[in-house]
């Protein structure tokens, strides 16, 4: 099995221009040893209807590769993340495919990730029978991708059976812009703050939106607009928030010491104290912060906006490779 794929793989090397690949079909090989068969039976004979016979089963041959063109010629085809994509699991991703041509329908074909390349993730294939001329059909396909941080999505082609599934072509698409991958959220024992390298700070008191006040700060994305000193955004340029003490809060800081990206105890580390920011927020009532290597980079906060930051921090902290 080994030897047959390494042998497939060289000959879709082989049969590899201009962002094109043709792979031969079991069903190919066979009617291409019997097109050989017959050509030789109507060189040896000199029968008529042999060589009327070879002649038809050519033309099959040439037809089905300009179909197959055609094919994938009209479609273009866009991966886009249907939500949050979390490290080592299955996220939804919808698939956009488009005929460019209005005049003549897309028939029998898929998108699917290109063999050839070793990337990292992996993205199920999609396939439509039909597109109507200058229609757009948007399928629905799951995608793992292995490590947190900003990756490009599986490199992906268009391919195509059409019409009489002897050979399969596919058509190279342009590299997808980079996602942002969340680390794995870890169900440990560290939201409790057990973990060496995520530990959990607590104040008695903690900014609120109403109660006593406490500061002004400025403003971020996901503030209520109501919130907003007005006089100290005037005098300053910039629009600032006021914030409120409220008794029995609480306000926690997740410490998370320096690592490197890839290092197993530092991924690990990562994924509790993502494990725990979740956890933490999902009381409703604790601000949830994050320290890297001693330096605050998340101001405590709570909602789904600071969930989102908290997220995005842990997903490139330490040195994510490109």
């Amino acid at each position: 099995m080994a030897g047959q794929r390494r042998k497939r793989t060289f000959i879709r090397r082989a049969l590899t221009a201009r962002g094109r690949s043709l792979e031969i079909t079991r069903a190919g090989w066979l009617f291409i040893l019997l097109t050989l068969a017959v050509g030789f039976a109507a060189i040896n004979s000199g029968s008529n209807l042999l060589h009327a016979v070879f002649g038809a089963q050519m033309a099959l041959i040439i037809g089905s590769g300009i179909l197959s063109e055609a094919m994938v010629r009209r479609t273009v085809a866009h991966r886009r993340p249907a939500g949050d994509i979390y490290a080592g699991e299955a996220a939804v991703v919808r698939v956009e495919l488009q005929n460019l041509d209005p005049r003549a329908d897309v028939l029998s074909v898929s998108v699917e990730d290109d063999d050839r390349i070793d990337g990292a993730g992996a993205c199920a294939p999609v396939f439509t029978v039909r597109i109507p001329g200058g229609a757009q059909v948007e399928l629905p396909t799951t995608v793992i991708m292995p490590a947190r941080g900003r990756h490009a999505l599986p490199r992906a082609v268009v391919a195509t059976r059409f019409p009489f599934g002897l050979f399969v072509k596919r058509r190279e698409l342009p590299v997808e812009a980079p996602v942002l991958v969340y680390p794995a959220i870890a169900t440990s024992a560290a939201a409790e703050g057990d973990d060496p390298h995520a530990e959990l700070g607590e104040a008695p008191r903690r900014r609120a939106r109403v109660g006593e006040f406490f500061a002004l700060r400025e403003y971020r994305e996901g503030d209520d607009l109501r919130r907003i000193h007005w006089p100290a955004a005037a005098r300053l340029g910039r629009p600032f928030v006021r914030e409120h003490v409220a008794e029995g809060d609480r306000e926690v800081i997740l410490d998370l010491a320096p690592g490197r990206s890839g290092d197993p105890q530092f991924e690990e580390a990562v994924s509790r104290c993502a494990g725990a920011a979740i956890a933490t927020l999902g009381g409703g009532s604790t601000a949830v912060g994050l320290r890297y290597g001693g330096v605050l980079r998340v101001p405590p906060g709570s909602g789904t906006e600071q969930r989102r930051r908290l997220l995005e921090a842990l997903a490139t902290v330490g040195e994510v490779p490109r």
